[in-house]
């Protein structure tokens, strides 16, 4: 017992790396690889993206040491956080920190983008680790869209919660833990490594569940590892297309009979032909009836929202556009569960910021699409301008800084020059992006076409462009 005890506090002596134990119950990473690495030969210590990790991140560099009057301020979350499909310079990051540095002279505002394509909350919130080393003065975490990119296994990972919660916080348990997994052999359900892969795979309802938990989880260690660091936090919820995107894939409930198939499809079939001629009585009376047969089919629901929406029922056809979203059988967009339990979040210096009706406000209707998005969840230049907007305005709220009067308009002209000065080769690569992205990787070459054309227009002589429409015919 002696030798444990000695053996512990020479670990704590020499300070093993104890982040490498930290404990999580629902995910186990099989590799250690930092997001972050610090460039120790140059004159000026700085930080960048580890090499390994460069495909998933913007091309991001920052001084070790925060500079003298300097405001840090660290942006995490996924691709719509990272500025997909412009990166960067079309985040709200990088029009929080023009509007800050104009709103506020006094300090030198660092608005560094973090977030990461692809990353869910579990990455999100190893990331968040890295960064809380790095002097910040507010990190804004947006996440949501990806949490079901990777299939996890959970079963074996939520035995004995209290035991190994409590064996997490000794050294030697931590040790042992990483000896055991550079000498037993890779499962044969792997743990999560450095690198994402994409996987189509069908969500049951018992994974639903624990994937909601453990979302939730990894937002309450976020929040209590900045109160613990004392680092002001604001959470940001993650908005959706909702009536111009439809359910990437559609299932039927399980048990569903031959003879009810049937009858659905031909109710689905009369839906379809009474939509194309107008006839949105018939329509929703129809789907109505599918519904009653098969609730679960989220193609249904979508096009309920679209009938109603055509009636002007717009209460109803937000509602059935919800549904459809929530009944995705791959979900690509942002549920409703992950917002909830964003807005449910607590502490002192932790802050939210709800999204969902600065985006519905922006429609007519009331209802977020295509006027905000460019596809299922990530935003336009101009939305991503109202989010920065919106932050700071929040931060005024919260006292982090002090607005000068109409400062509104300040932030408007001055964001307005910059949408102003992208150049048209800037704009085509954006929607060069995003056609591959949703006519290649997502198979919707409709709409990947529209994005090609528009790219096409801004800049004729795109070699990319020119072979992508090849590929996309």
């Amino acid at each position: 017992m002696s030798f444990i005890i000695l053996l512990e506090l020479g670990l704590r002596l020499f300070n093993f790396s104890f982040s490498k134990c930290d404990f999580d119950p629902f995910v186990s990473f099989r590799e250690e690889v930092p997001v972050l690495v610090e460039d120790e030969k140059a004159k000026e210590k700085r930080v960048g993206i580890n090499p390994l990790l460069k495909d998933y991140f913007n091309p991001i560099s920052f001084a070790k040491d925060k500079p003298e009057r300097a405001q840090r301020i660290f942006i995490l979350g996924g691709s719509s956080a990272l500025g997909f499909p412009f990166g960067e310079q079309g985040a709200f990051s990088e029009f929080l920190s023009q509007g800050l540095n104009q709103l506020d002279t006094g300090h030198s505002y660092q608005v560094i983008n973090l977030a990461g394509f692809g990353y869910a909350s579990y990455r999100v919130l190893r990331l968040l680790k890295e960064v809380s080393r790095y002097q910040p003065d507010l990190v804004i975490i947006m996440t949501g869209d990806n949490e079901f990119l990777e299939k996890r296994e959970y079963e074996e990972r939520i035995r004995f919660l209290w035991l190994r919660e409590k064996l997490a916080g000794f050294r030697i348990y931590c040790c042992l833990k990483q000896l055991v997994y550079k000498l037993v052999p890779e499962p044969k359900k792997p743990m999560l490594g450095a690198h994402i892969k994409w996987e189509h795979y069908i969500i049951e309802p018992e994974m639903k569940e624990m994937v909601i938990k453990h979302f939730q989880f990894n937002l309450q260690e976020m929040a209590k590892i900045c109160q613990n660091k004392k680092i002001p936090t604001l959470f940001l919820t993650s908005p959706a297309n909702l009536k111009n995107f439809p359910p990437y894939y559609s299932l039927h409930k399980k048990g569903i009979t031959e003879k009810e198939l049937k009858q659905w499809a031909d109710y689905l079939f009369t839906a379809e032909q009474a939509m194309v001629e107008k006839n949105y009585e018939l329509t929703i009376m129809a789907l109505e009836e599918a519904l009653e047969i098969d609730p679960e089919y989220a193609y249904t629901w979508f096009l309920l929202g679209k009938a109603e929406l055509e009636k002007k029922e717009f209460e109803k056809a937000k509602s059935a556009f919800s549904r459809a979203l929530e009944k995705d059988a791959w979900q690509v967009r942002t549920i409703s569960a992950f917002n909830q339990a964003v807005r449910e979040l607590k502490g002192q210096k932790i802050w939210v910021l709800d999204l969902i009706p600065v985006f519905s406000a922006q429609s007519p209707d009331g209802i977020p699409g295509k006027n905000v998005f460019y596809d299922h969840c990530h935003p336009r230049l101009e939305a991503h301008a109202l989010i920065a907007k919106e932050i700071i305005q929040k931060l005024g709220e919260i006292n982090w800084i002090a607005l000068p009067l109409n400062w509104e308009k300040s932030y408007e002209d001055k964001i307005s020059d910059y949408l102003a000065s992208l150049s048209s080769s800037f704009l085509a690569q954006g929607y060069y992006n995003l056609a591959v992205e949703i006519g290649i990787n997502m198979g919707l070459k409709k709409l990947a076409q529209e994005y090609l054309e528009a790219g096409l227009k801004l800049d004729q002589e795109n070699p990319n462009l020119k072979k992508l429409k090849v590929r996309l015919q």
